[in-house]
């Protein structure tokens, strides 16, 4: 996605992730979907597409509303590059993961807001300068919120973000001190391919075979928000159609199968002992007559 002079991407296994359904929501905000793949690592890389840049540009990440620090960009000319690959705390950083949300049957979690950005990565870009701290930052921990929802509110979104081992990184002696420029805002909606495909926002592939990699998975469909604060923006459609099809085309095979395999049943043949001539028997040493 692009933004005036800056454009941004998700990035998994060196490749930037598609977009789909990209939406300007102003000249200082875009969204989009992209699709997300349980246990894999993902980082956010963003560009300065300006000539000369004059001031420094910082871009700052959340995930599913969780704050994971900013990286800058300094001073510079076209073309330079950042890629936020860890969410940084203090003197710390962890990888961050597209993990499979926690579902419990906890009833303390009955009324339990689903907030309203699960399942978002946002970058936020702002102008500014870095100021020199008197202090160097202190070691700091990742607060982390109980992200389990109770069972029978399902899926708001099918997975969530966390976040790997801690790695110590070097102190940071300055902070950003952002000026009067417009912000710019991307946001990616994460969803596992699967759903993006049951609600028409990502294409479904032209022929899909039972056992293949772009099968349909029910269960990756199953939204249902209970709580009045958060609007799921994505929705099975015709599922039980589908489903109840591929069911009866399934019977039909069976059916064809067990009719084939009758009437290649082998037929018994009868068969008759070979006869015997009967021949006269003779007793050692006993004379024949031939004439």
């Amino acid at each position: 996605m692009q933004l005036g002079d800056f454009s941004a991407h998700v990035v998994v296994d060196g490749k930037e992730l598609e977009e789909y359904d990209v939406v300007i929501d102003s000249p200082t905000a875009v969204t989009c979907f992209i699709a997300s793949e349980e246990g894999k690592k993902f980082a956010i890389k963003w560009k300065c597409h300006t000539k000369i840049r004059r001031t420094i540009a910082s871009g700052k990440v959340h995930v599913d509303g969780i704050s994971c620090g900013r990286y800058s960009l300094g001073v510079g000319s076209l073309g330079d590059t950042t890629v936020h690959s860890c969410a940084l705390f203090g003197t710390t950083s962890r990888d961050l993961i597209f993990s499979r949300l926690q579902l419990s049957d906890d009833d303390d979690l009955l009324h339990k807001e689903v907030p309203k950005d699960l399942g978002d990565i946002s970058l936020t870009i702002e102008h500014g300068k870095l100021v020199k701290l008197l202090r160097p930052n202190r070691k700091s921990e990742l607060c982390i919120p109980d992200e389990r929802f109770h069972e029978k509110c399902k899926k708001a979104t099918v997975h969530r973000v966390s976040f790997g081992p801690e790695r110590d990184r070097k102190q940071s002696h300055h902070r950003f001190v952002a000026n009067d420029d417009p912000q710019l805002v991307f946001v990616f909606k994460y969803r596992p391919l699967g759903v993006l495909q049951a609600s028409g926002i990502a294409p479904k592939p032209d022929s899909v075979s039972f056992g293949s990699h772009h099968e349909l998975n029910v269960n990756e469909c199953e939204i249902d928000i209970r709580d009045g604060s958060y609007i799921a923006d994505i929705k099975p459609v015709g599922l039980d159609g589908k489903i109840e099809t591929l069911e009866n085309e399934l019977k039909r095979l069976r059916s064809l199968q067990a009719g084939t395999s009758q009437d290649r049943k082998p037929k018994r043949v009868k068969t008759e002992e070979p006869r015997l001539e009967k021949r006269p028997s003779f007793t050692p040493g006993e004379i024949i007559d031939l004439t």
